[in-house]
């Protein structure tokens, strides 16, 4: 337990010292990844929104850890108290909302008819050619400066060398990568990867459509 323990405070140490989103920082927190979860020390449970909460989770770690309010302390507990606890808390809100996190997270967007529909489709018409091109160049623009860190923060559990960002810059339009060259660039699992692209990559795109105004909201 303390050599474990030890292991991952280094490890937390290394991460820290390199910045946020570089393959550095990432490469320690894969490792802090396997090591915690092949310990057995986080609460487990059956319910759907489980793994969400656990993405959750190691997302809050990437990005709060070295923040010396939100982040962990040597001195309080260790490092799986800390995140067994943060575990806790987030299960907790998807508890007390289940119906709605289900809706937004657990499923993906499919119509009435039970068809998947891309959250792209759903843009509200424009007027002309130009006004769609611009509303397109907005969205890539958008993927590819990331400037608000969202898309890059967003990093896959299981290959943290994916995050939503490297996804969308391929599957969208114009390169329209198959998730078999995807699969084979990253070494993944292919259906495990489009899956998370629909849980995650969608919904990300949806929020951006309602908050620029072009998505119809008569669905939210």
């Amino acid at each position: 337990m303390q050599d474990l323990n030890q292991k991952l405070q280094k490890l937390i140490l290394k991460a820290c010292a390199y910045p946020l989103g570089s393959p550095e920082r990432q490469a320690a927190f894969a490792e802090i990844v396997r090591l915690v979860m092949r310990s057995g020390k986080l609460w487990r449970e059956s319910t759907a929104y489980y793994p969400d909460a656990l993405q959750e989770m190691w997302e809050y770690c990437f990005q709060h850890i070295d923040d010396p309010e939100k982040g962990y302390d040597p001195s309080v507990c260790t490092v799986t108290t800390w995140l067994d606890d943060l575990l806790k808390r987030i299960l907790r809100r998807y508890r007390d909302r289940k119906s709605r996190q289900q809706k937004r997270h657990l499923f993906p967007y499919q119509s009435d008819e039970g068809q998947f529909i891309d959250p792209v489709e759903n843009l509200v018409a424009p007027q002309d050619s130009h006004t769609a091109l611009k509303i397109w160049a907005h969205l890539m623009a958008w993927v590819q400066q990331d400037p608000e860190q969202v898309l890059r923060n967003r990093v896959c559990l299981r290959y943290p060398q994916i995050s939503a960002q490297t996804l969308l810059l391929r599957r969208l339009p114009p390169d329209e990568w198959s998730w078999d060259n995807i699969a084979a660039e990253f070494q993944a699992d292919k259906k495990y990867i489009a899956q998370w692209y629909s849980r995650y990559c969608n919904s990300l795109l949806r929020e951006w459509g309602r908050t620029q105004g072009y998505l119809d909201s008569e669905r939210d």
